[in-house]
């Protein structure tokens, strides 16, 4: 009877440590998600800033095929001291991020036709003032899990 029982159990345990490749598989594309802490009062002026520079880089981005998607999320739990926006880039794989001199160079040319709709004087103005509206607590890059039905 206990031989019987201790196979029950090493079964049980062994397809509990055999289901997580089985269950889930891990996407290709990257998340690039940031955590951004905002000062009193400034949230306004700083989404019409990003708007300006960080917005319409990415739509520059996403036309070139460097981005595949981007989004701000705002938190509706205001907590002092924890994030009050996630700023989030989604990129096709991992390799989009290589320092090399393709990337570099479309990285270069989107910066270039950003810079048509507001110029480095003008983006180099509007971010000078971010220091004092925000704080980016945290940067990460991630991948998504889907679950196998």
């Amino acid at each position: 009877m206990m031989k019987r029982i201790m196979i029950v159990a090493l079964f049980a345990v062994s397809s509990l440590f055999a289901q997580p490749g089985e269950t889930w598989n891990v996407g290709e594309s990257v998340y690039r998600v940031s955590s951004i802490d905002l000062e009193p009062n400034v949230d306004a002026q700083y989404l019409n800033q990003i708007k300006r520079t960080w917005v319409n880089s990415m739509e520059v981005a996403k036309a070139e095929g460097l981005v595949e998607d981007y989004q701000i999320l705002r938190s509706i739990n205001n907590y002092d001291g924890d994030f009050d926006l996630l700023l989030i880039i989604k990129y096709k794989n991992l390799a989009t991020l290589d320092s090399n001199p393709k990337n570099n160079k479309k990285w270069d040319e989107v910066q270039e036709k950003a810079r048509k709709i507001t110029s480095q004087e003008q983006q180099q103005q509007i971010t000078s003032t971010f220091p004092k509206m925000r704080t980016v607590r945290d940067e990460k890059l991630m991948r998504e899990i889907t679950f196998i039905k």
